[in-house]
This record gives structure tokens, sequence and C-alpha cells, in this order.
């Protein structure tokens, strides 16, 4: 890392500049952050050198590497257990998993977020998907025995119990689609086979796709009771 061009390093992303302090640091076995900064600025001054420093904090705030608790220097650290699979994994699967902290819908976030930081990207998918079900057969009061499209058609058609009356017809239309579509896509495979996704950044793409429709429904839930 410390034969890159300052330019450059000043340049980075921090995330980016983040990742290859933390394969500097795995390659060199480098334990002491201090030291780290030290060697940083034989060679870096200014822009650089703070970029560097936000590299760290970077990887501090996400347990990427943490205080080493068998040192006495407040300095010392070690490369943890995410850090490791970051390195040995790629950061895929870790970017992933950060698009769903605190940027999906509670009531998704709680039932995907488990599933993916175990690597079950699938169960994920389908536990959103099937939470997005759930809500709508609650608000829509429907019974346990409807189920899957049948059920979105029923509760989205033009005379839908969660179908909004002021919307225009297309509009109308379109929700029942994208529900109704999405449901079919993302949930029922996962329900009858197993799915393999080609990337976790497909899964998550999913995920935040229940995730809108279960925003969508919060709007739903909205008009219901302010016409009650």
């Amino acid at each position: 890392m410390l034969s890159l061009n300052p330019t450059d390093v000043a340049a980075f992303p921090v995330d980016q500049l983040g990742l290859l302090v933390l394969e500097d640091l795995a390659d060199t076995q480098e334990w002491n952050e201090y030291n780290f900064m030290l060697s940083a600025k034989q060679q870096y001054r200014g822009e650089a050198l703070e970029a560097i420093a936000e590299a760290f904090a970077w990887l501090r705030a996400r347990a990427l590497v943490a205080r080493d608790p068998n040192q006495s220097s407040d300095t010392a650290i070690f490369v943890t257990r995410t850090g490791r699979r970051v390195l040995a994994e790629g950061p895929g699967a870790f970017f992933a998993n950060e698009r769903l902290q605190g940027g999906v819908h509670p009531l998704i976030e709680e039932r995907a977020r488990p599933q993916f930081l175990i690597g079950e990207y699938e169960q994920a998918v389908f536990a959103s998907m099937k939470a997005v079900e759930i809500r709508i057969r609650k608000l829509g009061g429907f019974g346990d025995h409807d189920t899957g499209v049948p059920l979105v058609n029923a509760a989205f058609g033009p005379d839908g119990v969660l179908t909004d009356p002021a919307a225009v017809k297309g509009e109308r239309e379109g929700t029942r689609s994208l529900f109704a579509g999405a449901y079919a896509v993302l949930r029922n495979p996962a329900g009858h086979r197993e799915v393999d996704y080609d990337s976790v950044d497909e899964a998550a793409d999913a995920v935040h796709t229940a995730s809108l429709l279960m925003r969508m429904l919060d709007r739903v839930e909205r008009r219901l009771a302010q016409q009650s």
C-alpha cells in the first residue's frame, strides 16, 4: 500500500483505501496503528496522509480492525473475524450486508439480516417476501388460506380492499402488477426449489425490492386508517 502514488491515495474513496490498508496490515502483520501511520508519514503528507487516517477510521467503524485486548498499547490492533472474511472471500458479501443496515424497512431488516449475516441469501429473500405476504393478509383482513399471487390480486385488484380508489386506473393496475410480479419472481421459486443467486448483490437487491413493497404498504395502512 505504501508504494502507491500520493495523488492516487488522496483520490481513493475511503472504503477502497480502507480495504487496501486492510490488505497491507495482513501482508505485513503490522499490529500497531501508530507504527503504521509513522511509516506512512515517511512517504505521504497532507491530504494523502489524512486519507490513510480516514481509512483506519473506516476500518474501525465497521469492525474490520479492532483494538487488541492482549496488548497494553491503545494503538495495538488486530484484523477481526469480519476483516479476515473480507480478505479471504472478497468484499462483496460485506458491502451487501452494509446495504441492509439502516437502509431497509424495519420489518424486512429484522427478518432478512440474520440470514444475510450467515450467508443464507436465498432464505433472506424468502423471509422478506413472506413478511410482505403476511402484512398484505393482515391489512386486507384475509384468512390464512389466502396466499401467494391470488392473495395479491385479490388485495390490489379493481375492487381490492388495499386498492387506492383515488389513484388513476393505470397506477392501480401498476401497483397490483408490481406486487404480484415481485411475489411470483422472488417468493415462489424459493418456495418450490433451491435458488442460487448469481451474486450477493442480486440477493441484496431482491431484499430491497421487498423493502420497497413494505414501504408502499405503510402508505396503504395510513390511508386505511384515515378512512376508518
